[in-house]
């Protein structure tokens, strides 16, 4: 037992060695006993192949394809499927790949994909994508400053309240004073005075 681990540890080691060193835009980060993860900072460009039913990632360092709401990257001739560009990705084989993907070659994938890229429909559609995505990243931002605005809005209105509040407490609170200072000068009188008349009887 303790050979055939020796063994499988320095088939690891060997392969991790003669491994080959990769472009650092394209870098796939493995981790032993942990899933495949890919350096996407945002949602890659898409140009919609219509013949063959599914979009094709462009200006991306990874080849990606989008379809039935999945994202399907090809890494050194491995297939990885999400259901977010930004992962977690899982392995599949290329024979569970849906059958309008798994038909074509990668490299006619690609070369269907620049010729629709160099059409000007195509060129149009991307560069609609993106400003599809501007404006939608725009209304989420002005949707968040907005909601900032009314919760500082509240915030201040609250603050507002408790101090009207606080300075009616304090007026109640002086009210009530002055109210007794009242009725222990009234009291004080009242008592002065059976005093006097007291002192007048005698």
């Amino acid at each position: 037992m303790m050979k055939k681990t020796i063994w499988i540890a320095a088939g690891i080691t060997g392969m991790l060695l003669g491994s080959p060193t990769t472009d650092a835009k394209a870098a796939l980060n493995v981790r032993i006993g942990s899933r495949p993860s890919f350096v996407i900072d945002r949602r890659p460009d898409f140009v919609e192949l219509r013949n063959l039913g599914f979009s094709v990632s462009v200006g991306s360092p990874y080849d990606i394809v989008y379809y039935g709401n999945l994202y399907y990257l090809n890494q050194n001739g491995s297939w990885y499927r999400s259901s977010d560009y930004r992962g977690p990705w899982i392995s599949v084989r290329s024979s569970q790949l849906p059958s309008k993907i798994r038909r074509h070659r990668l490299e006619d994938i690609r070369r269907y994909r620049d010729t629709e890229y160099r059409n000007n429909e195509g060129r149009r559609r991307v560069d609609q994508q993106r400003t599809d995505e501007d404006n939608r990243r725009n209304l989420n931002q002005q949707r968040s400053d907005e909601n900032n605005k009314r919760n500082l809005d509240q915030q201040r209105s609250d603050e507002n309240n408790k101090r009207n509040l606080d300075q009616r407490r304090s007026d109640e609170n002086n009210k009530r004073k002055l109210d007794q200072q009242r009725t222990d000068d009234n009291n004080k009188r009242l008592l002065d005075q059976q005093r006097s008349d007291e002192n007048r009887n005698r």
